[in-house]
């Protein structure tokens, strides 16, 4: 290992030593500067630039070096030309001797103002790379032209006097004058104006400035300040129309995620995941255990956690959001829901970097639920007792009965959820690169504990390297990146929450004098509660392996025409253990039964091919760019879960082989195929007026025979009408305007594989008839089964004030999805309960208003002030159901209601005399039994989606301090806790008891 280590090293050196030397050979007699400059180009790479009309009256030259530096091959060239040369980034510029400074207009002679000249220039970034593509426009509109692969331009016949627009999509754009026929050099700084921020979207980049789809970029600024494991929680309360649930607060937990809302009643409402142009599945396989929640409801049989967790944020430079059709209609079925798209960094040119951050904190849980106290708790025991006539305890009420100490009172939340989760990470990569060559490799650390008791934690390690590597001419090119994470992570097979709210105030000590577990046993031996901390032996183990890889090849076939092939590969693999040991059981029952554990493996690897024709051109007085091409695509997906029982001893559980018995519980093996064609046309006419159309055919192996493939399509407009010269003189505090519609149609096929075929599950018992297994009938052929089809609209403004320091933007978006998939109830003569899923011909509508403000209060040179708000106003409901009344969904849905309701029964108060709950029945009358066949009624509606959500962020800078906070505000209406659980009763060894203090608000009983 040691010596392979030092021989990458050498090789390393060795490289690095010979791609800077730069020497060269020459030997000619009587040749034209131009023939040495071809020559020297050739051997170093380098590109020469220079007016011809300087070469004009050079003399024929005769040179013989060997092995010498470029400076000192051109010197003895140009000793006695008259001509200089100066060097920036991979360009040598030739120029008269007496100016020998690197100006950025060098005249070729004086110019009158009526006079029409050449110009040509090449435009840089500030390593004196290449910009291809950069745009340069008169001012007036009437000629302009692009950037080719070295970064050059030329434009005949332009007016001295004339103005030149040099831009180029996430830099500042600059303006030039032409003064006469000159050559320019025109360097290109990032942007510092957020509407010029590179913004990522489907096959292609653009900016805020000039994009007419509704897309929100999160930077790697503000993902790095965020203490997250999974980079979809980095993303809330910072993006409208993006509504993000995290299921639990553990490390690795599922997190649901929403892009305008729910377009699917009961399938998949995911958004389409693509990490560096390689599409990421949005959902894991089953998994043993629950405790860290789901990630909504996704395909069929999906696990807990969320894939996600297996990408490291501290890779990421940004994360796009994609919501309407004009973004997301390129992806068509793919991105029915929206689309997330995360680029991850690349190497920069320049010296190397060498970066090293390190973090440590901890948490804890903030906030209690206000349960009842010993006090509290004893007087609602007592008082349930005399409701029901119970003079004397039961045996079972340990609680009162004196068998538990009613004296000594536990905190259980402090016990169980008062602990400090230990937060450590540390991240390390190093970049660089020339002008042809760059490169970035990283490795990250982390580890994160729970605040329960015991030794649970999350580990995880990743690696991530980029490289991108051009050709001499700037050509072809070639990007590949990879990301790989090692994630173990260790928890309990089951939350203490639930035991912390539940369990009895009284409730014994978990710890014997002796130091052991107690289990509070009578004098029988029976155990009297379920120790919570037993749960700590139950462990649950999960170990994951994640890699994405992308290969990115282009090739510039002509000036304007570049193809280019997207190659993509990712595999996740799990590998989970879940064990339940003797000492977790109570004692008395242990010599009845034995250990057992359950084990699970699962592998979702996928590859994508992706190639495509991008064509970009200056036409009349705009840009054309337009890109088409095609994808193939296959997702395998593999899980088995097995079941050992009848465990030796508890020293063994981890081995399945030391199982007397081993059973294999489910198993999951299936195969996704995928294959579409697809293209844009985008036109940008003088930086006012933008169209863009973009249209896609797909096809999905999840769809029957009949329906396999469909097509999607979207049109979009947009008007900055900023760059109206009659707006600017009415309205010169606006910078910035623009207005932008689009409308388009996606698809949905998340319902799972073979969904449409005849199917069967085995169906196993002790004594198989005959030795063979039989077969049992799950689903029928349905060749008829279609997608989904959403229509989306949107409508949008976006305006910068005072030089865009103030940038608002407001949006309306509605979303109508119909052709819902849904299960279909049969009579039970059919042999089976239902077909699932059928094409119902339902329609929902989700609509939503955006708003967002993000400013610069105060920029100075020692102290800044950035604020960032917006705010979402969603709405949802069934917009259409025919004979809704006739099917199994009549008292689910409502017909112009939100689809997201729950119907419950009309609580009336209590019986006065009683104390028993009334509720209204169907004629509005008194019931106390609403669920009967006479009365049955749930007329009250409640409608459980978030009725308004948003973020305000703050960023303060001093000096080199910074401080930074977001605040995130939801109004919704959820599960309410602190109705309690069987208030007044008691269930001992299932640790159930303690109520919210809530219920003290209760009918007394006058005695």
């Amino acid at each position: 290992m040691k010596l392979t280590t030092i021989f990458m090293l050498i090789v390393c050196i060795h490289v690095n030593a010979r791609g800077f030397s730069q020497t060269v050979s020459f030997s000619g007699k009587d040749v034209s500067l131009q023939s040495v400059f071809s020559s020297l180009e050739k051997q170093t790479g380098l590109s020469f630039f220079f007016n011809y009309a300087l070469l004009k009256d050079a003399k024929p030259v005769t040179l013989e070096v060997r092995d010498v530096s470029i400076e000192d091959a051109l010197k003895e060239v140009l000793k006695d030309e008259g001509l200089d040369f100066y060097r920036t980034g991979k360009t040598i510029f030739i120029v008269r001797k007496k100016d020998s400074s690197p100006a950025v207009v060098e005249k070729k002679s004086d110019s009158t103002p009526d006079q029409q000249v050449d110009v040509k220039g090449r435009v840089v970034n500030s390593q004196g790379e290449p910009l291809v593509g950069a745009s340069i426009a008169l001012v007036n509109g009437k000629k302009g032209t692009l950037t080719n692969e070295k970064g050059m331009f030329e434009l005949r016949g332009v007016p001295v006097g004339t103005k030149l627009e040099i831009s180029y999509a996430g830099y500042s754009m600059r303006s030039v004058e032409v003064t006469g026929n000159e050559q320019l050099r025109v360097e290109l700084t990032l942007a510092n104006d957020k509407l010029d921020e590179a913004q990522v979207i489907a096959y292609g980049n653009t900016t805020q400035r000039f994009n007419v789809g509704n897309v929100t970029t999160v930077k790697a600024a503000v993902i790095e300040k965020q203490l997250v494991t999974n980079p979809l929680l980095a993303l809330e309360g910072r993006v409208p129309g993006l509504f993000i649930t995290q299921s639990t607060g553990l490390p690795g937990t599922g997190v649901t995620v929403r892009i305008g809302g729910q377009n699917s009643l009961t399938k998949g409402n995911d958004p389409l995941y693509v990490v560096d142009g390689v599409p990421y599945t949005s959902q894991l396989l089953p998994t043993l255990a629950s405790i860290l929640g789901t990630s909504g409801v996704g395909l069929a049989g999906t696990g807990s956690g969320n894939p996600l967790s297996f990408i490291n944020p501290a890779d990421i430079e940004s994360i796009d959001v994609l919501k309407d059709a004009d973004a997301t209609a390129i992806y068509g079925s793919r991105a029915a829901n929206g689309a997330i798209l995360i680029t991850t960094k690349k190497g920069k040119t320049g010296n190397t970097l060498v970066n090293i951050n390190a973090q440590n904190g901890w948490g804890t849980v903030p906030r209690k639920l206000h349960l009842l106290n010993l006090r509290q708790y004893l007087q609602m025991r007592h008082e349930a007792q005399r409701n029901d006539g119970i003079s004397t305890p039961a045996v079972s009420d340990y609680d009162i009965n004196g068998t538990w100490d009613s004296t000594r009172s536990t905190d259980w939340q402090k016990t169980l959820l008062g602990g400090k989760a230990q937060y450590t990470d540390m991240q390390a990569s190093a970049s660089g690169g020339n002008g042809n060559t760059q490169f970035l490799v990283g490795g990250g650390y982390h580890r994160e504990t729970t605040p329960f008791p015991g030794n649970l934690s999350d580990q995880k390690g990743s690696l991530h390297f980029t490289l991108n590597n051009a050709s001499a001419n700037q050509k072809f090119h070639l990007q590949l990146s990879a990301s790989y994470m090692v994630d173990d992570n260790q928890l309990i097979s089951t939350d203490f929450t639930g035991t912390a709210m539940k369990l009895a105030p009284d409730a014994p000590p978990l710890y014997t004098v002796a130091g052991g577990l107690n289990w509070a046993p009578l004098a029988n031996v029976n155990s009297t509660w379920a120790n919570p901390l037993a749960t700590l032996y139950r462990t649950y183990g999960n170990k994951t392996n994640n890699l994405i890889g992308n290969g990115v090849l282009s090739y510039l076939i002509l000036p304007d025409l570049y193809v280019k092939t997207s190659l993509g590969y990712t595999n996740l693999v799990s590998n989970e253990t879940q064990i339940f040991p003797l000492l977790s059981d109570a004692p008395e029952i242990r010599p009845l039964v034995k250990g057992s554990a359950n084990f699970a493996n699962s592998q979702i690897n996928s590859w994508i091919i992706e190639p495509q024709l991008n064509y970009r051109h200056y036409l009349s007085k705009g840009k054309l760019d337009i890109v088409i091409g095609s994808t193939i695509q296959q997702n395998n997906s593999y899980n088995q879960k097995f079941s050992g029982t009848n465990y030796n001893t508890d020293a063994q559980l981890q081995d399945i082989h030391s199982a007397a018995n081993v059973t294999v519980t489910s198993t999951v093996n299936s195969t996704y195929k995928y294959n579409a064609a697809f293209g844009r046309i985008n036109y940008n006419w003088q930086d006012k007026y933008i169209v863009d159309f973009t249209a896609r055919r797909d096809g999905s192996s999840r769809f029957g025979p009949q329906n396999q493939f469909h097509n999607f399509a979207s049109a979009a407009a947009g008007w900055i009408f900023s760059n109206e010269p009659l707006m600017k003189n009415i309205i010169p505090a606006v910078s910035f305007g623009k207005l932008k519609v689009s409308y388009g149609t996606t698809g949905n096929d998340q319902i799972g594989d073979y969904t449409f075929l005849n199917l069967y599950n085995n169906l196993t018992s002790a004594v198989p008839y005959q030795g063979v297994n039989g077969l049992t009938s799950a689903g029928i052929y349905n060749p008829y089964l279609q997608w989904e089809t959403t229509k989306k609209f949107q409508v949008g403004l976006d305006i910068g004030l005072l030089k865009d320091r103030i940038l608002l933007s407001a949006t309306y978006d509605q979303n109508r999805s119909s052709n819902e998939l849904l299960q279909y109830a049969l009579p039970i003569i059919a042999g089976f309960a239902s077909i699932n899923p059928v094409n119902f011909p339902a329609t929902i509508q989700n609509s939503d208003w955006e708003f967002s403000i993000s400013a610069d209060i105060i920029k100075g040179r020692n102290f800044s002030w950035a604020t960032y708000i917006n705010l979402t106003i969603p709405q949802n409901r069934l917009i259409s159901f025919p004979n809704i009344a006739q099917s199994t969904y009549a008292t689910t849905y409502v017909v112009g209601q939100p689809f997201t309701i729950t119907k419950v029964y009309h609580l009336r108060g209590v019986d006065p005399a009683t104390g028993v709950y009334q509720f209204s029945d169907a004629k509005g009358g008194i019931s106390f039994r609403p669920d009967t066949a006479s009365t049955q009624t749930k007329s009250v509606i409640i409608n459980s989606a978030p009725k308004l959500y948003g973020g305000l962020g703050n960023t303060f800078r001093y000096k080199g301090f910074e401080l930074d906070f977001l605040f995130q505000a939801v109004k919704q209406i959820g599960n309410n806790y602190y109705f309690g659980n069987s208030p007044g009763q008691f269930f001992g060894t299932s640790n159930s008891g303690n109520q919210p203090n809530y219920v003290l608000a209760r009918w007394q009983k006058t005695w």
